[in-house]
């Protein structure tokens, strides 16, 4: 049948209206995706800062007293003693100087330089063999070497090869854990951290804050004995904990973070009611777990967070609105290194008070709001400033 002029108009109204609904539909379907997280403000951050301030980890793993960074300075007088200490060899032991241990190691040589003293050498490993192999070598050397400085891959395997540097007279102190055993040794000056439990409730904090303080929570963690991560995985436990409408329905434990990836492809899958994801640190877990989000297409349904930025590239994850990552919370690992050095001094100097001590950085909790001004204060004089093109992300 042929319509008349008027049924054509009215047939092109009524198929401009649906186009107009469809349109609505889809319109209004991803503004409601966006509007599912809320951005977390200025205000709550720095509120947080003043709360992270203080050390939230109660103590070393063996009850290790926490002392900061405040305890620690060396005295101009103690500078002056230092100059004409013979240190020797001193070594930094750790994996593949990635982000953290750069950060580190450029601490320990401020330290160093403050003092005429030569850097730090670094000792890379792959592996536990590779790492209880350097640890025998270094042994057998024991008496050109003035301390070391150790992130021990693992704490219960390592520490009987630890535990024999300290009575071959070697000074040390250890990143991150306390290799078993080695607690009570008289050439155990300490350990150093960054305050696990603060940085795994400030990650908790921005997600349960974004997600409305309601929805379902993923957990990837550390599977290996490791004070730091054992306490960031606590902090953020018991941060979900605190808001009944917040459930944690899954997690998953690794020891490779390479395993990330697929950890959270299979909680996203088992518990697709996921909102968030928290990993236990930023590069290759968080990193990880949000490669999973993007690679179900659920940008959008769930955001990541994580103890640690991870320097340049792991703010850029922050400023990207295209990526799942929205905050961390960042350890002074500048001040890590400078606690290390400035410890293994005092003890040289006979200041048997902060032997076997637990000495802790500080927290910085950053989303997009504050994120240059905490990379500023925990990166750029080790690595220099963003670059522009994650400056333009966030404007």
């Amino acid at each position: 049948t042929k319509l008349s002029n008027g049924g054509v108009k009215m047939l092109r109204k009524s198929l401009a209206i649906v186009l107009l609904v469809a349109f609505l539909i889809v319109a209004g379907s991803a503004a409601l995706a966006a509007e599912k997280f809320r951005e977390v403000p200025l205000e709550l951050i720095q509120l947080m800062e003043k709360q992270f301030h203080q050390v939230w980890t109660p103590a070393g793993p063996n009850g290790e007293p926490v002392r900061g960074a405040g305890d620690l300075e060396l005295t101009a007088e103690e500078i002056e003693k230092a100059k004409a200490l013979d240190l020797g060899q001193y070594y930094f032991m750790g994996a593949s100087l990635d982000m953290t241990e750069t950060l580190n190691r450029f601490g320990m040589n401020k330290v160093l330089a403050s003092i005429g003293k030569p850097e730090i050498s670094f000792m890379g490993s792959s592996s536990i063999a590779d790492q209880i192999d350097q640890v025998t070598t270094l042994a057998g050397k024991a008496d050109d070497i003035g301390f070391v400085v150790a992130q021990a891959w693992e704490a219960v395997t390592l520490g009987p090869s630890f535990v024999e540097l300290a009575k071959a007279g070697v000074p040390q102190l250890h990143n991150w854990t306390t290799p078993a055993g080695l607690e009570n040794e008289e050439y155990y000056v300490g350990l150093v951290d960054a305050d696990g439990y603060g940085q795994g409730a400030a990650a908790a904090e921005i997600l349960a804050y974004a997600m409305g303080y309601k929805g379902a929570v993923g957990l990837i963690y550390f599977a290996l004995e490791q004070w730091t991560n054992v306490m960031r995985l606590k902090g953020a436990e018991d941060t979900f904990a605190k808001y009944p409408d917040i459930k944690v329905v899954g997690k998953a434990g690794f020891t490779d973070p390479s395993q990330s990836f697929d950890l959270a492809i299979g909680l996203l899958q088992k518990y697709p009611e996921i909102d968030a994801m928290w990993g236990t640190w930023m590069m290759g877990v968080a990193t990880g777990a949000a490669e999973a989000v993007l690679s179900l297409g659920r940008l959008g349904e769930v955001v990541v967070a994580a103890p640690d930025l991870g320097g340049k590239a792991g703010a850029q994850y922050i400023a990207d609105p295209e990526n799942p990552i929205i905050g961390a919370a960042e350890a002074d690992c500048i001040e890590m290194g400078e606690n290390s050095v400035n410890a293994a001094i005092k003890w040289y100097l006979g200041n048997t008070d902060i032997a076997q001590g637990y000495f802790v950085s500080r927290v910085y909790p950053v989303v997009k709001a504050n994120l240059v001004d905490v990379y500023n204060k925990t990166n750029l004089e080790a690595i220099g400033e963003l670059p522009q093109d994650v400056l333009d992300l966030l404007d």
